[in-house]
């Protein structure tokens, strides 16, 4: 199981990770050669972009899911034709559901991914 990157809890871990790195380098440093004032500027530029890279993720997320939802539920009361597996099937679409960040249909009573459909008809 790998270490998730992405989300609230990868950017906060990247930011902890960040501020022990910045706090074990002041510790370490030559006092006779001192890291300069842009250096350390630099580093908490860094860690500001870096904030701002992971919001704006979250928000591109938030307006994918939105998309998609929005996309389903045009598809309500819609006949569409889908994958499910290796077969090709159809159905009417009879409402739409969310689980998590997957957007589901649901055809003749079962849910399918709104990645399946293949075609309106």
């Amino acid at each position: 199981m790998g270490i998730e990157t992405t989300g609230m809890l990868g950017a906060a871990m990247q930011q902890d990770m960040f501020m022990r790195l910045l706090i074990t380098q002041l510790q370490n440093q030559n006092p006779m050669d001192p890291m300069s004032n842009s250096e350390m500027v630099s580093q908490m530029a860094q860690l500001t972009t870096l904030d701002g890279i992971n919001a704006l993720n979250a928000s591109f997320r938030e307006v994918l899911k939105l998309q998609q939802l929005s996309s389903g539920a045009q598809l309500v009361g819609r006949e569409v034709e889908y994958t499910d597996g290796f077969l090709t099937q159809w159905g009417l679409v009879e409402s739409i559901s969310t689980r998590g960040e997957a957007i589901k249909l649901v055809v003749n009573g079962h849910e399918i991914g709104l990645d399946s459909v293949i075609r309106v008809l």
